[in-house]
């Protein structure tokens, strides 16, 4: 099984944001990444600063199977200077084309897609999954820890999504790992 896992870069703005608090933040990504390396899937991240990074670094602690990076390596529009200190998590690297490519398929990547915290870009992240579900017959479960972002999704969004759960708890996170 593939989990992607897409989240803030800004870890901090789930404390400003949410009842959360910044070490409540830390033990949830420590929580997430150890589940995952017992369960034995294979990560898909971005491998830059943030949620995706930290977790990944947990999952690696604790013997995960596998990590793997979709980086826009032939992206000419931003390029990838900004992350290079990060690609070295990756146990394999994909060139993903660019940035909107990345965009578009990180969270599709995945049988399961995790998300911790909101900012632009993983709105534009989960908006995507709407063409992989209408287009391409995408199974993908959507699965967002609710007490990391400041509300729900709006229902205009969620209406074009499915499979999507909201969960506190990595205890919920099991179950969802183990249907």
């Amino acid at each position: 099984m593939k989990v992607s896992i897409i989240g803030s870069g800004d870890i901090t703005k789930i404390s400003r944001f949410t009842s959360l608090n910044e070490e409540q933040v830390k033990e949830l990504i420590r929580k997430i990444g150890a589940l995952l390396a017992k369960k034995g899937v294979e990560l898909v991240i971005l491998p830059s600063r943030g949620i995706p990074y930290e977790v990944a670094k947990v999952y690696k602690e604790h013997n995960g199977k596998k990590v793997i990076g979709l980086v826009p390596k032939s992206d000419t529009r931003y390029g990838i200077e900004h992350i290079k200190q990060y690609l070295n998590i990756a146990d394999e690297q994909i060139d993903i084309g660019n940035w909107y490519t990345l965009n578009g398929e990180i969270a599709a990547s995945g049988d399961l897609c995790i998300c911790v915290g909101l900012s632009p870009g993983v709105m534009t992240e989960i908006s995507m999954l709407k063409y992989h579900y209408k287009y391409l017959n995408c199974e993908t479960r959507l699965i967002i820890f609710e007490n990391t972002i400041s509300e729900k999704l709006s229902k205009e969004v969620e209406e074009d999504l499915k499979n999507i759960y909201y969960i506190k708890t990595t205890d919920e996170l099991e179950k969802l790992l183990d249907e």
